[in-house]
């Protein structure tokens, strides 16, 4: 299995985020994008909302078994004598990791962006994807 689903931490997860990865340095801030993972029978599917962010401004890897979700997104430059009065998007560098089980095939792996959004497909090993065995009824 890739993961599994615990209710408490998804809800406390923002606010440690949050709390845990502040810097004083803008730049330094690492956001965590939401990510939803999908369990079909032959793959694992993982959606990362990564908003603003161009195609060519991030990177996906695997290491030692771990799926590295890298991105950045720049922060707006402002002109002399601009301010914000209230500043919502979230800009930096984006990171999120997944830790691979052994029945992932790392060769296999693919990434796409479309909107916003990385779609990143986990390919199922041969020896753990459900087999269907008909037996004849004599």
């Amino acid at each position: 299995m890739l993961m599994k689903y615990h209710p408490t931490s998804t809800m406390l997860s923002p606010f440690f985020d949050e709390f845990w990865n502040r810097s004083t340095n803008e730049e330094d801030y690492i956001v965590s994008p939401r990510t939803d993972v999908l369990e079909r029978k032959s793959d694992y599917v993982i959606y990362a909302e990564m908003p603003g962010i161009k195609k060519d401004d991030f990177k996906v890897d695997v290491e030692n078994n771990t799926l590295t979700i890298r991105g950045k997104k720049d922060i707006h430059k402002r002109e002399d004598g601009e301010q914000f009065t209230r500043v919502e998007r979230q800009c930096g560098n984006y990171q999120r990791s997944f830790r691979l089980g052994e029945e992932i095939d790392t060769s296999k792996i693919k990434a796409k962006y479309d909107s916003g959004v990385l779609q990143v497909t986990l390919p199922k090993s041969e020896k753990v994807k459900p087999k269907s065995i008909e037996i004849k009824i004599d």
